[in-house]
């Protein structure tokens, strides 16, 4: 084989293996990024649930009225 040769394959072989970890790296990234998504619909369901909770016990208490979240009025 001629040195340019030996050059040309090393070349591709480290561009393959550098795109192979490249796909790892994405990979371990995915990962992460699905128990982040799991944890956050967990939070938004038990979050819901606390809502819905407080939200009928107001009711309850007040009737079905509008709040102010910044001055606490019902209307």
């Amino acid at each position: 084989m001629t040195q340019q040769e030996v050059d040309d394959l090393r070349d591709v072989q480290k561009k393959l293996f550098d795109a192979r970890l490249g796909l790892g790296d994405v990979q371990v990234t995915i990962s992460r990024m699905e128990e982040k998504k799991k944890s956050l619909i967990f939070d938004i369901e038990t979050q819901s649930a606390t809502f819905n909770q407080l939200q009928t016990g107001l009711t309850e208490k007040y009737g079905n009225k509008k709040v102010d979240l910044t001055t606490g009025e019902l209307t």
